[in-house]
């Protein structure tokens, strides 16, 4: 790779931009100045009480608070509520999102901080009503979750002692008077109510916080204040940089072209120096790029655009597309002669072309995702907030819920919009691991409010996210917001709402949610986002037709599951993409005991609070009866809904994936639980993966085969995300379940590159002795000796499988490497979809919920603390045949 390098003598080549806002005042000259930024964290000291609490004790003393935090979590802390998420505590800890709350801490700045000319407090999230004092003078009031919240503290800063304050005011008692003023209320996400006899109204959809907080049918309604993103000082003299971002005009294999668009804030006018570096890491780590420039600065924020061009850039790919490869960028601001450094910015990126194809076609217009102009098959899931109290969460449970979905085969993720924006280290991460993320605003459901200062607000919001997340390789695509289009024109309380209101007014909330989501929305994200694609709501269709069709936009379905549809409807969807459906299934028993103890009556307030969706475990009985039969035990139910739900969601994705190029998108719902509960996730809140985690592994990789019986025959597509055709054998196996082969045959088959390939139909019916109760179909994709793709289907239902009792031997030893450990399962007989298990402690295992045909051993990594002892005694082993009928 080459660069062109420019440096004093060829500055002429560069284009430089100023542009200058209102002057800050002249403080000192530059010489005179200190040198880089001071940044200070505010995380001790900090103490947090209840406001005017007269009915739980000690709630209005001073105690210790953790920050970032919440409420609940201090309040957990010091011992004055119990765990919110056992049993159904949460019902009886409402009262603290319905009163108000004071933090404190001390201030003791440096004398060198106190030097500085410029002395700012920034606050990266408050939630969300907050008046900030500082020595009992106002600072801040805030009214936005999700914005950054600056204050210049240096005309009221002292040495010694400063008396920092926040006091945060229940969004109950700020917004239920308002809206209760209002001539109507606006239809919300469904999971508020009201109660008028203690002036609560439904207030979470009027005010920028996350929507989550009070109640999804998955998560629990807890609605949280506090300090919950990170708090610091910044504290400078001459000039800061404000701003750095690459904007990517053109990628492609052969050059970059890009613009480093810089932003400085300077406190007097005056010459200076700039040295951008980019560096590059992985298969880029060999070239450089330095740029060295003096300029001069207007009093304010001065814009700065410099045109960089790449030869034969290394470009970043969604993960099994190419190399994740990208970019240290490094900005060092100094004085005129380069001897004193004034600030440093620095950020890593990733160069890549990402478009949303929207083409007409034989079936409607497209709705693909291409980057670096490969048409990419979205495989992944829907992530919501990995906790109720989000400050809790870290970046080791960031990359542990990431690198599981990598280890899953997906290649995308779809950030839901009722929840929050995540922390900088979520998308470092994903950039690293080559997860594309579909990124939604933050709203959810409820319809919007059309004030300006509403817009504004949001306005606001979307600036700084956008800022802060374009220059992320992983950022695909931003989202306006998740059902709000289809809740108006189709969720039964959104048409009541609509029945009881004049025509005007009907029209009028209609267009206060265009403008806000087809031009303010919409324009931040053409201005500020790099180049990365904007979508009005999903579903959606752009405003060109009604959202939610098979033809055009993206499409949810949820016929099977909430509509109780069987799940072979799942093989009747039509669609351009499927950005959510889901199925849902129990967690891992482990976490079943966790926050309901051994209590097994489904309508006990410990099981009953865990389930959000109405009545969610009749539904999953339902299901159960149709598709396996009844569990026998409390243990048995568990792992049968975790196998349906696994079952359910695969054939949904197969079918997708076989309906490649018509359909381009596969994302469930969802990947992930904010609390211990009973949802659609596939990894329960504590990261034990249920049986659809380890499905997706299968149903998502790179090669799959997606065979179906329908109408007495076997269609079966081979699908390929590999970017080369790839030439092997199929080989077809029916036998039955004690291995005796009925038929078999082989087949030279070339899967061209990114593709779904139909095979020649099968007519299983015509074979001698074939009993679509006893038997199964085996396929395997075979080249070079190597089996790169195999699949398993049957002829009926599970319920109606002559299923045997199978008896398995499990070898359990440690594995040849000496890291962790291997375990040898063999039976005689079919074993359906394999459980293994370790009571009393988790392990990790490269596979699991397993079919072991007849007589063929199957090799499993298993990682845990556990010792080779413990693990042989701990092991057990479930299959279908033994959940639907005891063995003794």
């Amino acid at each position: 790779m080459n660069f062109r390098s420019l440096g004093r003598s060829n500055q002429a080549q560069w284009t430089l931009v100023l542009s200058f806002a209102a002057a800050l005042g002249l403080l000192a000259p530059w010489a005179a100045g200190q040198s880089m930024p001071i940044r200070e964290k505010i995380d001790t000291g900090w103490q947090f009480r209840g406001i005017n609490d007269t009915q739980h004790p000690g709630v209005g003393d001073w105690h210790s608070a953790t920050l970032p935090g919440e409420v609940q979590t201090d309040l957990q802390a010091a011992g004055l509520i119990p765990d919110p998420f056992l049993v159904d505590n949460e019902k009886r800890l409402q009262w603290v999102g319905e009163q108000d709350w004071e933090y404190r801490t001390t201030l003791r700045p440096s004398t060198s901080t106190l030097a500085r000319q410029h002395i700012e407090l920034v606050f990266e999230g408050l939630d969300t009503f907050a008046d900030v004092t500082l020595n009992g003078q106002p600072l801040l009031k805030t009214d936005n979750m999700f914005r950054v919240w600056r204050a210049d503290i240096r005309p009221l800063l002292h040495s010694g002692d400063n008396e920092l304050r926040v006091l945060f005011h229940s969004p109950y008692k700020v917004m239920s008077p308002v809206v209760a003023a209002l001539p109507y209320i606006l239809p919300g996400s469904g999971y508020e109510v009201f109660d008028r006899a203690k002036g609560i109204y439904p207030v979470g959809h009027y005010i920028r916080t996350a929507g989550y907080e009070y109640g999804w049918d998955w998560g629990p309604k807890l609605v949280t204040m506090g300090i919950w993103r990170p708090v610091h000082i910044e504290a400078w003299d001459d000039a800061r940089i404000t701003s750095l971002h690459i904007e990517q005009n053109s990628v492609t294999a052969q050059r970059a072209l890009l613009i480093a668009e810089i932003e400085i804030e300077a406190s007097q006018a005056g010459k200076m120096s700039l040295d951008l570096n980019l560096a590059g890491s992985g298969s880029a780590a060999a070239s450089n790029l330095h740029y060295h420039g003096v300029q001069t600065l207007d009093v304010g924020v001065n814009h700065i655009a410099i045109p960089l061009r790449i030869e034969h850039p290394r470009r970043w790919f969604p993960v099994g597309y190419g190399p994740q490869d990208r970019y240290q960028v490094s900005l060092a601001l100094k004085d005129e002669n380069g001897a004193k450094s004034l600030d440093l910015a620095e950020e890593k990126i990733g160069l890549r072309a990402v478009e949303l194809r929207r083409q007409p076609d034989q079936w409607g217009v497209s709705f693909t995702f291409v980057v670096n102009g490969i048409p990419i098959f979205a495989k992944g899931a829907n992530v919501i907030p990995m906790d109720s109290f989000p400050a809790r969460v870290t970046p080791v449970r960031e990359r542990a819920l990431l690198t599981a979905a990598r280890d899953a085969n997906m290649n995308m993720i779809r950030m839901w919009g009722g929840g929050y924006y995540q922390t900088d280290s979520f998308y470092q991460i994903a950039d690293e691991l080559g997860i594309m993320v579909w990124q939604e605003f933050a709203f959810g459901g409820g319809m919007v409010p059309g004030d300006t200062e509403f817009q504004n607000n949001v306005r606001e919001e979307a600036v700084q996210q956008v800022k802060r997340l374009r220059d992320h390789p992983s950022v695909v695509l931003w989202c306006g917001n998740n059902e709000v289009e289809t809740a108006w024109n189709s969720w039964d309380d959104h048409l009541d709402f609509q029945k009881k209101i004049t025509p005007e007014q009907r029209e009028r909330v209609w267009q206060d949610y265009v403008v806000l989501f087809r031009d303010i929305l919409k324009s931040v994200v053409v201005e500020q986002g790099g180049g990365t694609p904007y979508w009005p709501s999903s579903p959606g269709a752009d405003f060109q037709e009604r959202a939610n069709n098979s033809h055009n936009g993206d499409m949810h379905f949820w016929d099977v599951w909430s509509g109780a549809a069987p799940i072979a409807d799942y093989n009747k969807v039509e669609t351009r993409f499927l950005s959510e459906y889901g199925f849902q299934g129990m967690p891992d028993l482990a976490t079943v005991r966790a926050f309901a103890g051994n209590e097994e009556d489904f309508a006990a307030p410990a099981l009953a609070n865990h389930e959000r969706f109405l009545h969610g475990f009749d539904r999953m009985k339902h299901y159960l009866d149709e598709e396996t039969g009844p569990a026998h035990n409390f243990a048995s139910f568990d792992y049968l809904s975790q196998f349906v739900q696994a079952e359910a969601i695969q054939t949904e994705a197969e079918h997708l994936r076989s309906q490649m190029p018509r359909t381009m998108g596969s994302l469930y719902w969802q990947l992930n639980d904010c609390w211990p509960v009973v949802s659609w996730a596939s990894i329960d809140y504590f990261g034990r993966p249920k049986a659809l985690q380890y499905y997706a592994k299968r149903f998502y990789a790179p090669l799959a085969i997606a065979p179906v019986y329908q109408d007495g025959k076997i269609q079966t597509h081979i699908v390929s995300d590999r970017l080369e055709p790839v030439s092997g054998t199929l080989r077809l196996r029916v036998m039955d379940f004690s291995g005796h082969v009925i038929a078999a045959s082989e087949q030279p088959i070339t899967i061209p590159a990114l593709t779904s390939l139909s095979i020649v139909p099968l007519d299983p019916n015509s074979l001698a002795n074939f009993d679509p109760a006893s038997d199964v179909t085996v396929f395997e994709f075979v080249a070079n000796h190597e089996t790169l793709a195999s699949h398993t289907l049957y002829f009926v239902k599970t319920r109606d499988l002559k299923l045997p009792q199978p008896v398995i031997d499990a070898r359990v030893t440690v594995a040849p490497d000496g890291k962790g450990y291997r375990v040898r399962l063999q039976s005689k007989t079919l074993a359906r979809a394999v459980q293994m298990t370790t009571p009393g402690f988790d392990a990790n295992y490269s596979t699991n919920f397993i079919d072991l045909l007849p007589n063929q051993p199957v090799e499993v990594q298993l990682n845990t603390t556990a010792s080779l002892s413990q693990l042989r005694a701990a092991l057990q082993l479930t299959s279908v045949a033994s959940a639907v009928r005891p063995t003794h």
